[in-house]
């Protein structure tokens, strides 16, 4: 059975002898099972992750912002290997894009190696789109054969690699950035049946969830019937960054991406690992699978319709109510229309928010709130002489069909708002 924390929808130079701390081998011919072992009973529990992507930037941090985050990232990893420990389990997968691409730094590559031999058990990385086993890529790099440890190994052969006796994983790598065929299909149709407990180990959009003809979408009936008929006992997939169950068997997941990548209205649960535990007993068949979360950052979308004052403190009273600041990315959808006064009150706010947060950026830009001058923008100033002068200018133009003119005009006299304002 299948026991998901939350109700998830299923929608977004080659070796010849595998080595954990080099590119395993492909597979030839049939998969035939080495570690099968007939009439025994068969456990496993292991930890299902993908899509790390490390190296990634975020162009709406700042500096500031975006150390904190890249940090943070790295930070999630070593949380996988302290779960891990928590959890028991005998080895960690992870399906695909390890790294954002090729161009990433030694120090990433080193670092993430590092953090991954202190996990103690063995960790097994297939290449995905973002970091496929070309000739160029991660994988066949100095720096990655220098630093890998003896824990790590690299599925970059198509077939079967055997974790131990009565347990192995079926791997579908990426070789390159168009394969233009379903990589996993093809693995799927060269199993025998086998006692052996299987995880597939794939990466890419399913048909199921993704439009279009894609050829190198994975197709779910076939995985769908290969996992019914007992040739696979689980399917570990990558590519989607919000924890997923595909289907209808309960044993195609995606875990999606361990610390957050995108807003709350594209990536509806990142940030999570998958503790799954296989079970096989002749005809008997179970899978738990428990999410984890091993992520700490936010990127949250906030929605407000600005008609006045009373708008703006409620917008400030939902912004309070947000925990752990420092650690969210506020995405603010404003709509309606303001005036100057209102506009500088707003301001003022935003500015507070982009102290307070992680990052505060306007997802559909700023046009969507019209800043209207009207005539208590005027009474609002309380000021006389040639201060007045300037701001009935300033008023006039406020209304010109110049756009970028009455845009400035606006500016202005928020900008004058706040600073007679401070005064008084």
């Amino acid at each position: 059975m299948t026991v998901p924390l939350f109700d998830l929808p299923g929608f977004d130079p080659d070796q010849t002898q595998p080595n954990r701390s080099r590119p395993a081998a492909a597979g030839a011919g049939r998969l035939e099972s080495p570690g099968s072992v007939a009439g025994s009973a068969h456990e496993v529990t292991f930890l299902h992750t993908a899509d790390w992507q490390l190296g990634m930037t975020r162009r709406h941090l700042d500096a500031d912002a975006a150390h904190a985050y890249t940090a943070a990232r790295h930070e999630a990893v070593e949380r996988i290997g302290t779960l891990a420990a928590e959890v028991d389990a005998e080895f960690v997968v992870v399906s695909g894009d390890v790294f954002e691409d090729h161009r990433v730094s030694s120090k990433i590559i080193r670092r993430t190696l590092d953090a991954l031999g202190a996990y103690g058990i063995p960790v097994y990385l297939l290449p995905g789109n973002h970091d496929p086993f070309d000739a160029a890529g991660i994988y066949r790099s100095r720096t990655f054969a220098q630093a890998c440890p003896d824990n790590v190994t690299v599925l970059s052969g198509a077939g079967v690699h055997q974790v131990r006796a009565g347990v192995e994983l079926i791997a579908a790598p990426w070789s390159h950035k168009q394969p233009g065929t379903d990589l996993v299909a093809a693995q799927v149709a060269r199993l025998a049946p086998a006692d052996a407990i299987r995880v597939m180990v794939g990466h890419g959009g399913v048909d199921a969830l993704t439009p279009g003809g894609d050829e190198a979408l994975i197709g779910l009936a076939a995985v769908e019937a290969a996992v019914d008929g007992g040739l696979l006992d689980y399917v570990a997939l990558g590519d989607r960054h919000s924890v997923t169950s595909v289907g209808t068997t309960g044993r195609v997941w995606y875990p999606g991406a361990h610390e957050v990548t995108n807003f709350d209205h594209i990536e509806q649960e990142p940030g999570h690992v998958l503790a799954v535990t296989l079970r096989r007993s002749g005809s008997s068949r179970d899978v738990d699978v428990v999410p984890h979360r091993v992520g700490q950052w936010s990127f949250q979308t906030v929605s407000a319709d600005i008609a006045g004052l009373a708008d703006i403190e409620a917008l400030r009273r939902r912004l309070d109510d947000i925990d752990d600041k420092p650690r969210v990315v506020l995405g603010l959808r404003l709509v309606g229309s303001v005036s100057v006064t209102e506009g500088a009150a707003l301001d003022e706010l935003l500015e507070e928010a982009a102290d307070r947060f992680a990052s505060v950026t306007r997802p559909d830009g700023a046009e969507d709130l019209v800043v209207v001058a009207d005539d208590g923008d005027l009474a609002d100033l309380g000021v006389g002489g040639y201060v007045r002068e300037a701001a009935e200018e300033l008023f006039d133009r406020s209304g010109s069909t110049d756009l970028d003119e009455a845009r400035n005009a606006r500016d202005a006299l928020a900008l004058l708002h706040r600073l007679t304002g401070r005064i008084r």
